[in-house]
């Protein structure tokens, strides 16, 4: 049975956000369980009820690498309300910016099925709260070690939402993620992913992603970003296979502010998903946090970060651009 998702990664997070001195910079806010409505707007009856009842019998597997607990409908539920309260304290004005700490992740689920440590889409859920809420276009940044296949299944034929994935890319194990996976009918062009070599680092990674990430946000114009922050990336965790840490998660942030500032009047709501070691996840997420609360923190675990990009690189983001400039933004 799968062990990475634990409690001890939102506990020991938050142990570390308080000895950094983050969480007075913090509103910090318990969320409430996702209604069945809520977790509907996003998945099938048949998910919803597979989830409670294999929940009410206290162990089973609602998918691949999907393991229930007693706990786990009561979580899932938990974890999709906190992400719903991250999109809907920006839409209240409380903030323009907000990240959910929550638990088990959520961007493998699709509108039918659970997959990969997640049960429901804790970010679809809560961008299809921002579309009954009136957001027009909704720009979700997927960058997990993962790709985000659930998501970008539940939104495949939504031109209001685009899902843009950087990650990892093993060409014997991939079942996700293939360049050619865009969209269908009206969605055509709306999910954009962006396969990365196992094993990069932090400067060819940062110099792939500003530049396909700002090119893409320039095309689509979004009201609203959600991003799904995948922290597994970092060279330390158990499942990932990127070679990222905690200052590149700082970068990675510093770029979605400044594009959320350009494009959506800094409206963006990080949304916890991957990140398994229970050494690296604390420091990645106060990496985060500091970026977006502008408080310097010391990073402790700072290796060489390679290189220029490889001419590979260079490819695959002309080659994306040059799609993007293809498609008719509606």
């Amino acid at each position: 049975m799968e062990s990475f998702e634990r409690p001890e990664r939102v506990s020991l997070t938050m142990y570390k956000l308080r000895e950094y001195g983050l969480l007075e910079f913090l509103d910090v806010v318990s969320p409430r369980q996702a209604s069945k409505e809520d977790i509907l707007s996003a998945h099938s009856p048949y998910l919803y009820d597979l989830v409670r009842e294999l929940s009410r019998f206290e162990r089973g597997e609602a998918g691949s690498s999907s393991f229930t607990s007693k706990d786990t409908f009561r979580l899932a539920c938990l974890a999709a309300g906190g992400a719903i309260e991250a999109v809907e304290a920006i839409m209240e004005g409380r903030c323009r910016r907000s990240l959910a700490l929550i638990r088990p992740p959520g961007h493998h689920a699709g509108q039918g099925h659970t997959s990969g440590l997640c049960f429901f889409n804790n970010v679809a859920v809560a961008v299809k709260r921002l579309q009954r809420r009136g957001i027009r276009k909704v720009l979700i940044l997927d960058v997990d070690s993962h790709p985000g296949d659930g998501t970008a299944q539940i939104f495949y034929s939504d031109p209001s939402v685009l899902v843009l994935s950087f990650h990892e890319y093993d060409q014997e194990v991939a079942g996700a993620g293939w360049l050619d996976e865009n969209g269908y009918g009206e969605g055509e062009g709306y999910t954009v992913n962006v396969p990365l070599p196992l094993g990069i680092r932090g400067k060819p990674y940062l110099w792939v992603f500003e530049r396909v990430f700002h090119g893409v946000a320039e095309w689509f114009r979004p009201d609203f970003i959600v991003v799904s922050l995948g922290l597994d990336t970092h060279y330390a965790d158990p499942i990932g296979n990127l070679f990222l840490q905690a200052l590149d998660h700082a970068e990675i942030t510093g770029h979605v502010l400044s594009v959320a500032d350009e494009f959506c009047k800094g409206r963006v709501s990080f949304i916890l998903e991957g990140g398994y070691s229970l050494l690296a996840l604390p420091l990645s997420v106060a990496a985060v946090i500091s970026r977006i609360v502008d408080s310097k923190i010391e990073y402790y675990d700072r290796i060489e970060r390679g290189g220029a990009p490889p001419q590979s690189l260079k490819r695959l983001v002309t080659s994306l651009l040059d799609r993007i400039g293809s498609y008719t933004c509606p």
